[in-house]
């Protein structure tokens, strides 16, 4: 039991620095460990397969070589933990897929993902009281108040719609997981070439990957790299893990 519980956080990139150093002496050393690994590799690759199309012919595949081992790879599982294996994969598989997927996009965007700085309104810390709607604005959004930060971009949008104020306003909704309305603003501004389009192109991208939406990722990626601007290096890196 130890032992599928060190292979389940494997799959799950969740082991301790011990884990991970029991886990590999286990893969060189124990047989068993090995082709159990091994088989739960298989499975999760299939289940990784689905979405391209060929999961039916890799599940025929696979079952023939379980009904028919050459070198009796898979002797150490009993009959009924096999066709439980492949229940869970026909059944539940998608559910696997997506729960990992979810996983490793959280750590892409966690990883990528950093605040687009002010650089329209200084806000400085002097005794004079700046009342305009800019100041507090801006004032808010860098002290991460997003709530009070959309408020005062609305009502700016509202009275003035400087371009900036879209961007800004889209940043304060990612920031408060209001993802719908950052998509629809990020989208706007970099469709129609507006102040900060490329810089939305690549906020677009995370937001659909916060949001578990793939493809939408990629195209808003390849959007920014055939646009040539902001952080193309790191679009095209992000783009390769994605596909």
């Amino acid at each position: 039991m130890e032992n599928e519980k060190l292979i389940h956080k494997y799959f799950q990139d969740t082991l301790t620095s011990e884990e991970q150093d029991q886990f590999d002496t286990l893969l060189k050393e124990d047989t068993d460990f090995k082709e159990q690994f091994e088989f739960e590799n298989n499975v999760q690759q299939i289940i990784k397969d689905k979405e391209r199309g060929v999961l039916k012919d890799k599940l025929r595949k696979f079952e023939k070589e379980i009904k028919n081992p050459s070198n009796n790879k898979f002797s150490f599982w009993k009959p009924l933990r096999i066709a439980a294996s492949i229940a869970i994969i026909l059944t539940a598989g998608w559910y696997f897929y997506t729960t990992s997927f979810s996983i490793d996009v959280e750590k892409l965007y966690t990883a990528n993902y950093e605040k687009y700085p002010n650089t329209i309104y200084m806000i400085t810390r002097d005794t004079t009281i700046n009342t305009s709607i800019e100041y507090r604005a801006f004032e808010a959004y860098e002290a991460n108040n997003f709530q009070e930060s959309i408020v005062l971009f609305t009502e700016l949008k509202e009275s003035k719609s400087p371009e900036y104020v879209d961007f800004y306003l889209a940043q304060s909704y990612l920031n408060n997981d209001q993802l719908d309305k950052a998509i629809a603003l990020f989208t706007d501004i970099s469709t129609h070439k507006k102040e900060f389009s490329s810089e939305s192109y690549w906020y677009l991208a995370l937001t659909y990957l916060k949001n578990d939406k793939k493809e939408k990722a990629i195209k808003a990626l390849e959007n920014l790299i055939q646009d040539g601007g902001y952080k193309k290096v790191e679009a095209t890196s992000l783009l390769k893990k994605l596909q």
